[in-house]
């Protein structure tokens, strides 16, 4: 009877202990998987297979956010402007103008301006007190504080995550100078050891491993990590310090209140530099696949235009049946897989080295009418482009072009949607895709709006509100009443071109003479007794300015299996097992006997 027991008790012990030898197993196996994937690579391992983008990302102002000195890199004249480069270096007695052999990096392109890295000491910089002014062709200062050195030229704490790739806090070091192919993809050593172990010839399972353990995907969290003003949640770095693409942005990151006036101007405009997520996330861009979502006549067809997802994997089929993408296409994402709206990826190719600056996919306004028109649609939805272009969409009225669509060099939609905001140093285009009314910059020093900066002959801030105020005002009287009028015998296009003013959404300001030639028919045909006067007249226009997903993780096979010590401990339970067994029955068998 004590040998059954004793047997039993064998039985269940090896079974728990393979049990949870099997859970720390998998727990190992993930973690040790999170863990590889944190290793950074460096570009240059990127660009042994992909030679082609990294050859171009190279050369976009990304990459060259930080740059070693040589020849290529420094052309600030070190040989003017002797007075406005005077630094009081440590452990000097006196001032003296900043030479080369101070610099110990360059940070930024040249677009706007050029600063300089100091090394205090091994692996501590301060960026100088200095800068070249690139625009102006002129040395300036740089003041952050009252002296130099001081805190707040720390590169390390207030710098250095947004200008290099796979920074190391703790010791000041980096992996790549400048924004690379891992700032935005994550660290690609799980990437590339897949990569090296399936070989040249992998499986379509092997090839699908391969993408997923790295990250390429429309979300605009992954710019938002540098394009914002925020805090970490140490309190210390205004950088998300522990954020890897495909990570939720927001879980140790907080960006700027939306009424801190140090970052914001009045009419909701950002004050700050590198504040053009902060911007998009209160537009209506971020929240467009949440509110086709919302809509119940939504359907697929809708992403193209609501959700990066869509275009980016059309992208990549397009890709795929050009031959210039192995394996399988991927799937088109339906409204329920569908996870962005549209984010800077819509408009935007950070390897499109030939638009440099903005790195604009195409030209801004074929870029805006690709989705705001209604040309494709089976209902009238955003015709903004058939209202400025003035095309004719309802037999009945004939389209008439803004004068602002016809004016030589005229404006278009950038020139009032992404308005020039001063920010720091210079003037940077908006991203809450509001423009600035004329109302709203009245009383706000530096601050020029979207009408009166062409329009300043025509009338003052106050004249033009009143006008933009009379026309819209005008505008939504007469709609209204056209559309009590409109009876169950009314002529279909009527409710067409009310569904056409109303979905451009600007109320005439977009195109007032056709909007007024629209709801003008509409009234003939109610028999609506018009305005008695001729309504707001517009002046002639001017002519000459311009949320997250967790992270995928992919894993070999070798990691998904048992460590070596799970299966020795799993060999000595099925030993200890056995033993149990012939205790059991041998023994037991013996004792009868």
């Amino acid at each position: 009877m004590k040998h059954r027991y004793l047997w039993w008790g064998f039985i269940i012990i090896g079974l728990i202990l393979i049990l949870a030898t099997l859970t720390m197993s998998q727990i190992h196996a993930q973690d040790g998987g999170d863990e590889e994937e944190k290793e950074y690579y460096g570009a240059r391992v990127c660009g042994e297979c992909h030679s082609d983008l990294r050859s171009d990302q190279r050369e976009t102002h990304h990459g060259l956010t930080l740059q070693e000195v040589d020849e290529e890199t420094v052309f600030e004249p070190f040989d003017q402007g002797e007075d406005a480069r005077m630094v009081q270096f440590p452990g000097s007695g006196t001032p003296r103008a900043l030479q080369l052999e101070d610099v110990a990096f360059i940070i930024g392109s040249g677009r706007n301006v050029q600063r300089f890295l100091y090394a205090v000491a091994e692996d501590e910089y301060q960026v100088l007190p200095v800068e070249w002014n690139v625009v102006e062709q002129k040395w300036q200062p740089f003041q952050l504080a009252e002296s130099w050195p001081d805190p707040a030229y720390d590169w390390t704490q207030n710098c250095a995550y947004c200008h290099t790739t796979g920074l190391n806090l703790e010791r000041g070091r980096w992996e790549d100078e400048g924004v690379q192919c891992e700032a935005c993809h994550g660290p690609g050593s799980l990437h590339v050891d897949i990569v090296d172990e399936v070989g040249s010839r992998p499986t379509p399972e092997e090839l699908q491993q391969i993408r997923d353990a790295i990250y390429v995907s429309p979300d605009a969290q992954v710019c938002g990590q540098c394009h914002s003003q925020g805090m970490d949640a140490d309190g210390i770095h205004p950088y998300p310090t522990q954020y890897l693409p495909g990570d939720d942005l927001f879980a140790a990151f907080t960006l700027v209140a939306e009424d801190d006036p140090a970052h914001w101007w009045a009419t909701g405009h950002a004050s700050q530099k590198y504040m053009q997520f902060n911007e998009w996330t209160k537009s209506a861009h971020s929240q467009a696949l949440t509110n086709a979502k919302d809509q119940d006549f939504a359907s697929d067809e809708c992403l193209r235009c609501h959700s990066a997802d869509y275009g980016f994997t059309e992208r990549i089929i397009a890709l795929t049946e050009e031959g210039k993408r192995d394996g399988d296409p991927p799937a088109l994402p339906t409204l329920d897989t569908a996870q962005y709206g549209v984010t800077c990826s819509g408009c935007h190719n950070p390897h499109n080295v030939e638009s440099q600056g903005a790195l604009i996919t195409e030209d801004a306004y074929t870029s805006c009418i690709s989705c705001h028109n209604t040309q494709d649609l089976p209902v009238i939805h955003h015709p903004n482009q058939e209202m400025f272009e003035g095309l004719t969409i309802i037999e009945n009225v004939e389209g008439i072009p803004s004068a602002h669509f016809t004016a030589e060099n005229g404006p278009d939609c950038v020139t009032c949607h992404l308005p020039a905001v001063p920010v720091g140093e210079g003037n940077r285009l908006s991203h809450t895709f509001q423009p600035i009314l004329p109302g709203e910059a009245m009383n706000v020093e530096g601050l020029l709006d979207s009408c009166t900066t062409c329009h300043e002959e025509q009338a003052d801030q106050a004249g033009m509100q009143q006008l933009i105020d009379d026309v819209q005002t005008s505008t939504q009287t007469r709609l209204e009443a056209a559309r009590a009028a409109v009876s169950e015998n009314s002529p279909e296009w009527i409710t067409a071109a009310l569904d056409f003013i109303e979905g451009d959404g600007s109320l005439g300001i977009h195109n007032y003479s056709y909007s007024n030639a629209m709801l003008g028919a509409v009234e003939k045909e109610l028999n609506i007794a018009p305005e008695t006067d001729e309504g707001p007249q517009l002046s002639p226009a001017p002519t000459g300015t311009t949320p997250t997903t967790d992270e995928e993780t992919a894993v070999t096979e070798e990691e998904t299996g048992l460590a070596t010590q799970s299966v020795i401990i799993i060999v000595a339970c099925l030993l200890a097992m056995a033993v149990a067994g012939w205790v059991f029955f041998v023994k037991q068998k013996g004792s009868a006997q």
